[in-house]
């Protein structure tokens, strides 16, 4: 076999391996109905074993921070686990429904025990003072940095080839 048919070879082998292996991966994808909907803003591989995102944000009103933790399911489903806040305002629980459970200390009001499952974590980036952020595998990552303010953008968790991890999305 010639020198240039072993390369080619070997180029059509890592082609098709790079569409045979798969990566795990957490993304923040625009939803916005516009022209960028559906692209890929931001991209992480997914750790195994890390399987928490935490969105941090300040309340508009009461101008506090929040903090929101969800846990990554194996079908790629989100739960969300716990919220983190110290003042009651709008749009925050203010009685628990359901089955959550409320821990109030003077420090914090943690609510707990969700039974509450998306495909994908939608966030409205705060265009004011929000300064919505996602926090994965030690890295925090301002959405307002990797899309507009004001946009609409979902955080997902899915399973990709290598292909695409390479070439597609940031």
């Amino acid at each position: 076999m010639s020198k240039k048919a072993l390369i080619a070879s070997a180029i059509l082998i890592i082609i098709v391996l790079m569409n045979v292996i798969f990566v795990e991966v957490v993304e923040v994808v625009v939803v916005d109905k516009n022209e960028r909907f559906g692209e890929v803003v931001y991209r992480t591989r997914k750790i195994e074993g890390l399987d928490t995102i935490d969105v941090h944000w300040i309340h508009s009103v009461s101008r506090r921070p929040i903090l929101e933790r969800y846990r990554i399911n194996e079908d790629y489903t989100i739960d969300i686990e716990e919220m983190y806040f110290d003042a009651f305002s709008a749009n925050l629980p203010n009685d628990p429904d359901a089955d959550t459970i409320w821990e109030i200390t003077d420090d914090y009001i943690r609510v707990y025990n969700y039974d509450v499952t998306f495909d994908a974590i939608p966030v409205v980036i705060g265009a004011v003072r929000a300064n919505h952020s996602m926090a994965y595998n030690g890295v925090e990552v301002f959405l307002k940095d990797v899309y507009k303010p004001g946009g609409f953008v979902n955080i997902r968790v899915r399973r990709i080839s290598l292909t695409e991890y390479i070439f597609e999305g940031r």
